[in-house]
C-alpha cells in the first residue's frame, strides 16, 4: 500500500452477542486510544484535585464548627 497510515498494524478482538469479530486497527486508530488515554487521565486527575480540595475545605469547616459549638457550650446564649 501506498498510503502507510491505512495500514493494518493490529488486531483488535471482541466478543459481540457470542460471536468472536476482529478488527484490524491503523496508526490512527491507535492514537486515537492514546489520545483517549491521556483526557482520561487528565479528567481522573482533576477529579482527584477537586475531591483534595473538598476534603480539606471540609475539615476547615469541620473545625470552624467545633469552635463554635464549644464557644456555645461555654457561654449559652439566653432567650
Amino acid at each position: 500500500m501506498d498510503n502507510k497510515k491505512n495500514e493494518c498494524i493490529g488486531v483488535a478482538t471482541f466478543n459481540i452477542g457470542g460471536e468472536t469479530k476482529q478488527f484490524g486497527l491503523t496508526k490512527d486508530d491507535f492514537d486515537m486510544f492514546r489520545l483517549r488515554k491521556k483526557k482520561l487521565q487528565d479528567s481522573i486527575k482533576s477529579m482527584t484535585d477537586s475531591l483534595k480540595h473538598f476534603s480539606e475545605e471540609r475539615v476547615k469547616l469541620e473545625s470552624q464548627l467545633a469552635v463554635i459549638h464549644q464557644a456555645e457550650a461555654n457561654f449559652p446564649v439566653k432567650d
